[in-house]
């Protein structure tokens, strides 16, 4: 007989917020969700550094599986940060509600306590991996159309084509200004959507 679900009204409330954090690469930084959740009040912040959403083993994320309790509230910045897949969003909900733990995403107004929160929380994780399924392929098909074009003869670029794919995703995947991302590499912004030219990448 599986468990059922813990009713909203039968929680005791712990008032205690945790929050997680993601990003893909080490080349990125979570100081903006960190920020923001600890300003939502979380009294902990869980954060997975150079973890990508698909990979299977995500450290920060079972600690703070593990933390939770009933009564406690899940926290994300937006819900591609907690989740690889549909799938795994919908199983992780699941387990939430029997635990008797709410769910919040600060950037969707998702209320995992009403039919339709839970609605629109299946499908903003269904929306958020179509959309990193179709960057992730227009991406290898604009490197490989790029590497097709010949090799490169004369002075090395100023970003390698490793350098210039983790700038595109600091941009796309992270929401991060280009003259920040090519301050970062130490460069001028049109250096970074020449790289993205270069490279078959979207500026």
């Amino acid at each position: 007989m599986s468990t059922p679900f813990l009713l909203p009204e039968t929680i005791a409330k712990t008032g205690r917020k945790l929050g997680y954090a993601r990003v893909s690469t080490h080349s990125q930084t979570t100081d903006q969700q960190v920020a923001a959740l600890r300003k939502d009040g979380c009294a902990e912040v869980f954060v997975d550094d150079g973890v990508r959403a698909t990979d299977a083993v995500r450290p920060a994320m079972n600690k703070i599986k593990a933390a939770l309790k009933t009564g406690d509230v899940f926290v994300v910045w937006a819900i591609d940060r907690a989740f690889r897949s549909t799938m795994e969003a919908i199983v992780f909900l699941d387990e939430l509600m029997r635990r008797g733990i709410e769910f919040k995403s600060l950037t969707q107004a998702i209320d995992t306590r009403t039919p339709e929160g839970r609605k629109w929380y299946i499908d903003t994780a269904s929306w958020a991996e179509y959309e990193r399924e179709i960057i992730s392929r227009r991406t290898r098909e604009k490197m490989a159309h790029a590497r097709a074009g010949g090799k490169h003869i004369g002075r090395p670029y100023k970003l390698t084509e490793q350098q210039a794919l983790q700038a595109y995703e600091l941009i796309t995947e992270g929401g991060k200004p280009l003259h920040a991302v090519a301050s970062q590499y130490r460069i001028a912004p049109v250096t970074v959507t020449r790289a993205f030219i270069r490279f078959g990448l979207e500026a």
